[in-house]
């Protein structure tokens, strides 16, 4: 909201909101240069500028949404009155099963989806937790509550699959016990006794407060919320690790002291079997935010590696970025962290020869609001965690206040190295001239030449605005808590990267009543931004709304041609990704990967989030899952290469089972006549380990068993492997298989 005031005495200024807080980071010592050191400002334009053009890297990619198995774009889960934030608080709430239950062999590969629920308008005590089941079509299998028998408030779910017996596992928070704390509590269902979801076996409490907390933190008020689970492998032969994390709610410390961690292995029998996780308890002072006197919140998540044995949490806190990263399973921990805090310059004025900022000093920063993301595991052997969050314009005054207004945040992808321990930044939007380098692009000076770039008709800087939020009020006024609906998703497949969030620009815009914006008042727009090179560059953003209006390319009222009819009549918001990409061709020129998502569609924009605002109308919103089919410009990893004058096998039928698998598992594959037939394994890098086949083969069904060893007869390492097949000379197939040890 705009207000006005007397500058120096002199002058009247046109001052947008107070912005966040934030702290902007650059990175490490031997990986880029250090980051500037910098003090804060105020932001002061009267004008917001709307978004730049194209950047001179890759197109946005191109899209159309798959049918599900009943030729719907969309397919709808349920409905809900609570759309606050119906998702986990970050991480992963879409999960894709392998393709087998293993070790009984159902078929699988369908999809679990995890999410807070209420049925009415009384939001405060019939949350639930809930989850879905899509079938592998994108059809609705199911949706029930987690917990059937519950009835108490349960909130902010998450989800994990066993990569072995395709059996979710779900966490959320409530109030179990009588002592009145927040337990985080988790159920699994053992899918692979009977191939259909549900069975669930739980709830049990992981984190009982406050005799888990108290004994870890020594506060003697702990409660922890907001939990997370990840499956990974683990050091034990024939097991697989249970990771979860739920971050602390004090009365001595608001949210963020202490963040508890626990693993436990366990193995297939186990899950049938079981009568109670021997769970490892580990907390984390550095997150506590007593530990840094007066900064607010610390901005994290967690990532497991599903191929080794990298744990690793990472985001910012205070003016830093962070990670504590792990090598062997989560069992000890090295911080590394790095300041950035980036001065911005405070350009004079061409027409009135006065400074931007007059006498303040403006600096860019980490944003508190982008904070509900996830992390994904990019480069080889994982050697990368990369995240998407923002920067933000703000004083110093704000930096610790934690200020959730901020006008001007402009997304970036962030990198940590686990190889370098440094951090590194990407610029999304808005760019400068060179977006990967080590200088935060500055909005208002996008060619790096030291001027204002553009002026209004009043000869005011305009400052070209990026809100990558959920933050309109239906009463009027700002959101008060909008921050809640920022995600900020990331998936990946090898070297292919998918960033997801929702923009608010054409909406804010409208806000303030810019001329020709009057449409835009309830109508977020989906951003997409591609990577084919494990996030080193990235293309141009893809925009996808469901305003009718923006179906004409009309720049005079900034209508761009990004609506979806797919979307008609939904308010599309609160996006959430599939924990990985699905590679759907792999041929040169014609690279496709599908990507899984859910979103709320929002009754009345704004509705839960405006009630604790005290505007808005609580209104049965619908949670909905849909899949996009998404053109990359290259190829996901450098194994296949097919003549298109040649016609390929159809129906050859390349599989392998189990898989994963530890430590055979069997090739099968099938030929419609004689043929010379090749079968080998290549390594991530797309480097031959192993030949299994190279002979006259007849027609119909084959397999053969690879044992894990390379062609020196040695065992290899967890990880993921690929098997090619050749037919007459020619490659026909190319899968993947995981190693897990």
């Amino acid at each position: 909201m705009l207000f006005h005031f007397f500058w120096g005495g002199e002058m009247r200024i046109t001052i947008i909101f107070l912005i966040t807080l934030l702290s902007v980071f650059v990175f490490a010592n031997d990986f880029m240069q250090p980051s500037q050191i910098a003090i804060d400002v105020q932001h002061q334009v009267t004008h917001v500028g709307t978004r730049t053009g194209h950047r001179e890297q890759d197109p946005a990619p191109e899209y159309s949404f798959i049918p599900n198995g009943d030729g719907e774009s969309t397919t709808f889960l349920i409905n809900s009155f609570y759309d606050f934030m119906p998702f986990s608080y970050n991480g992963h709430n879409v999960r894709i099963q392998p393709e087998n239950s293993q070790p009984n062999g159902y078929p699988a590969g369908g999809i679990f989806i995890s999410y807070a629920r209420s049925e009415t308008d009384n939001i405060t005590f019939d949350r639930r937790a809930y989850y879905s089941y899509m079938n592998p079509d994108g059809t609705l299998n199911i949706s029930e509550q987690a917990n059937p028998f519950s009835s108490i408030r349960e909130g902010f779910t998450s989800i994990a699959i066993d990569p072995i017996t395709a059996d979710p596992f779900v966490i959320w928070h409530s109030v179990v016990e009588y002592d009145g704390s927040y337990d985080c509590s988790m159920s699994f269902s053992i899918f692979h006794e009977s191939g259909f979801p549900g069975n669930w076996i739980g709830p049990i409490i992981s984190i009982d407060n406050p005799e888990i907390g108290e004994q870890a933190t020594g506060h003697i008020d702990d409660e922890f919320i907001w939990p997370q689970i990840h499956i990974g492998p683990s050091p034990i032969a024939g097991h697989r690790r249970i990771h979860i994390y739920g971050n602390n709610l004090s009365s001595s410390g608001g949210c963020g002291p202490n963040s508890l961690y626990l693993y436990t292995d366990f193995n297939s029998d186990h899950l049938l079997n079981w009568t109670s996780f021997d769970w490892t308890v580990q907390p984390f002072p550095y997150f506590d935010s007593m530990y840094y006197n007066e900064i607010a919140k610390v901005n994290k998540d967690m990532i497991v590696s599903d191929v080794d044995g990298k744990v690793v949490f990472f985001g910012n806190v205070a003016d830093s970025l962070f990670a504590l990263y792990s090598n062997d399973y989560g069992e000890t921990f090295t911080k590394h962290s790095q300041q950035l805090k980036q001065e911005l310059p405070n350009l004079t004025n061409t027409y009135t020869g006065l400074p931007m900022f007059g006498n303040q000093e403006m600096y860019a920063i980490p944003s508190y609001d982008l904070s509900h993301y996830n992390g994904v595991f990019t480069g080889d052997d994982n050697s990368k965690v990369q995240w998407m969050s923002g920067v933000n314009y703000n004083s110093q005054d704000n930096i610790n206040i934690g200020n959730y207004f901020p006008q001007f945040i402009y997304p970036k992808i962030f990198t940590f190295n686990t190889i370098t321990g440094g951090f590194s930044f990407y610029d999304l939007d808005i760019q400068d001239t060179d977006p990967g380098d080590d200088q935060l692009a500055i909005a208002y000076d996008l060619n790096e030449d030291g001027e204002i770039d553009e002026y209004d008709e009043n000869l005011e800087s305009i400052i070209p605005a990026s809100c990558p939020s959920w933050f309109f009020n239906s009463d009027g006024g700002w959101q008060d808590a909008y921050y809640h609906e920022s995600n900020c998703k990331m998936t990946s497949n090898g070297n292919w990267v998918v960033g997801v969030w929702h923009d608010g620009r054409k909406l804010q815009n409208a806000f303030y009543e810019v001329p020709d914006y009057g449409g835009w008042v309830e109508q977020p727009e989906i951003c997409i931004i591609i990577s084919d090179d494990s996030g080193e560059t990235w293309s141009d953003i893809l925009y996808i709304n469901a305003n009718p209006n923006d179906n004409i390319i009309d720049p005079a009222n900034h209508y761009d041609g990004n609506y979806a009819p797919e979307f008609e009549d939904m308010l599309p918001v609160n996006v959430t990704l599939g924990d990985k990409l699905e590679i759907m061709s792999n041929e040169p020129g014609n690279y496709h990967a599908k990507l899984h998502f859910v979103f709320m569609d929002d009754g009345d924009y704004g509705s839960c989030t405006g009630q604790t605002s005290g505007g808005g109308n609580l209104t049965n919103s619908a949670l909905r899952y849909a899949a996009i089919d998404l053109e990359f410009q290259e190829e996901w990893i450098d194994l296949v290469s097919v003549d298109p004058e040649i016609v390929p096998f159809t129906n050859i039928q390349l599989n392998n089972y189990p898989n994963p698998f530890n430590p055979t598992t069997t090739i099968s594959f099938s030929i419609p006549e004689e043929a010379k037939v090749k079968l080998s394994i290549y390594n991530v890098k797309g480097q031959k380990i192993r030949s299994l086949l190279n002979n006259d083969i007849s027609a119909g069904k084959h397999s053969i068993v690879w044992n894990g060893e390379d062609s020196n007869n040695k065992q290899v390492s967890s990880g993921i492997y690929f098997y090619r097949l050749y037919i007459d000379g020619r490659s026909e197939s190319v899968k993947k298989c995981l190693l897990l040890k």
